[in-house]
């Protein structure tokens, strides 16, 4: 692969400014030099320049998709991240911020958001890579639900526990909007503890996270799962809209080639064991 125009130009720079400064070589021998050394560089497959890292954004209050473990940021989303990066020889690096202040920044162009679910609001702001996972949005509840829930109409007049800036699928953000339920927007550890007190009548969620949540906080007997899938959400890097179109082509191509669909599937299940 070769390199990009912008990479083309940020090396051409650098080179130019080291023939400029060769010692005892006159005028017409740099631009020479120059020139050939550019034309080298755009021959030159792009695996053996360097790339320079693109910033990448992510929150840590999502546990087991984003979190902060050990002095490290971790997490299943992170680990796909990391394997497709890699997988496309492009360098990156972390930074951890809360989820509204990542939205603000991706859109400002300052980083590239991961773990997030488009939505109409979004797709004004922010371009969507192919997705890399889905999530099985849910409702919980402190007390056995039957039959289970199967619609966001039957949440009318309850009190939700909800994160703040999340989208939880058209249909139950379109009801939040209607005011057809109340919602209360808390940390996640303090919404499920908060449910099981009794101080909310539900919690919002996706399903995989609720269940490493309930085990740490050993709430498995007090709380439940009540619904059906309200939501299955598909999973996105998102960057600035019109930026980045050939990383996303790059991100895109690799998501589709099935053996790396293979290697996320099984750190997939391996989350779920």
């Amino acid at each position: 692969m070769l390199p990009t125009p912008s990479q083309q130009l940020l090396l051409a720079k650098s080179l130019r400014r080291q023939v400029e400064n060769m010692p005892n070589t006159n005028k017409v021998v740099k631009q020479v030099l120059a020139r050939l050394m550019l034309l080298a560089l755009t021959l030159t497959p792009l695996s053996l320049v360097a790339v320079e890292p693109i910033k990448i954004s992510i929150y840590t209050n999502y546990p087991p998709y984003l979190y902060h473990e050990d002095g490290q940021h971790t997490g299943l989303y992170l680990k796909i991240v990391d394997l497709t990066l890699k997988a496309i020889d492009q360098a990156y690096t972390v930074e951890a911020l809360p989820f509204k202040r990542g939205l603000y920044h991706a859109a400002a162009g300052d980083s590239i958001i991961v773990g997030i679910l488009k939505t109409d609001q979004r797709m004004n702001t922010l371009d969507f890579s192919e997705p890399f996972y889905q999530e099985r949005v849910s409702v919980y509840f402190n007390h056995q639900q039957h039959p289970r829930i199967k619609s966001v109409e039957e949440l009318d007049g309850l009190r939700i526990g909800t994160l703040l800036g999340w989208s939880y699928g058209t249909e139950f953000d379109q009801a939040k909007a209607n005011n057809r339920f109340f919602t209360k927007d808390g940390d996640l550890e303090t919404n499920f503890y908060t449910l099981a007190k009794g101080r909310l009548d539900a919690v919002i969620h996706s399903e995989l996270s609720t269940d490493y949540i309930l085990n740490k906080l050993k709430l498995k007997d007090e709380v439940f799962l009540g619904s059906e899938a309200l939501e299955i959400g598909n999973i996105y890097f998102a960057v600035k809209k019109g930026t980045h179109k050939t990383l996303l082509d790059r991100i895109n191509k690799k998501l589709a080639d099935p053996d790396h669909i293979r290697e996320i599937d099984a750190l997939i299940d391996s989350y779920k064991n």
